[in-house]
């Protein structure tokens, strides 16, 4: 397997910029956090149930969706986040991938597509120890939701 070799300097300079462009985030985000807590007290805006429904669904979607891109974001990075484990996990992958297009013959349901199965091929492990389950999440995010007032 072939290795991307970085310069630890250039690593060092990359990290640095980073932290100062998180630092700079933070900052923008509690003078924006304050200045919106003291607007809060000042003007309470009413409105209907049919906003707040829609509104609590938009902010679920929101979480579904950042939810999404973290398992992809996740599947893309295989390779980067756990170098140890990657050669195992890959060739289990890629053989489950291919026994299912030469010996078998395959039908997804509940929206499985082939790179979700792929997914779940990947990090069998991980999810044989700690499952992922919709519905649980989708109700911690309502606990979130609503706790966030």
């Amino acid at each position: 397997m072939d290795r991307i070799m970085i310069d630890p300097a250039y690593k060092m300079e990359k990290m640095k910029e980073a932290h100062e462009k998180v630092y700079a985030f933070h900052q923008a985000y509690t003078l924006v956090d304050e200045q919106m807590k003291k607007q809060h007290f000042r003007m309470k805006i009413p409105f209907g149930k049919d906003l707040y429904e829609s509104w609590f669904q938009i902010e679920k979607s929101i979480k579904k969706f950042d939810r999404i891109f973290n398992k992809v974001e996740k599947f893309e990075a295989r390779a980067m986040t756990d170098p140890i484990n990657h050669e195992r996990r890959e060739k289990r992958m890629l053989d489950k991938k291919r026994e299912r297009w030469t010996e078998n013959f395959t039908y997804f349901f509940g929206n499985l597509t082939e790179e979700e199965q792929m997914y779940r091929d990947y990090f069998e492990s991980e999810l044989e120890f700690d499952p992922e389950d919709d519905y649980i999440d989708e109700k911690f995010d309502e606990l979130e939701i609503a706790a966030s007032g």
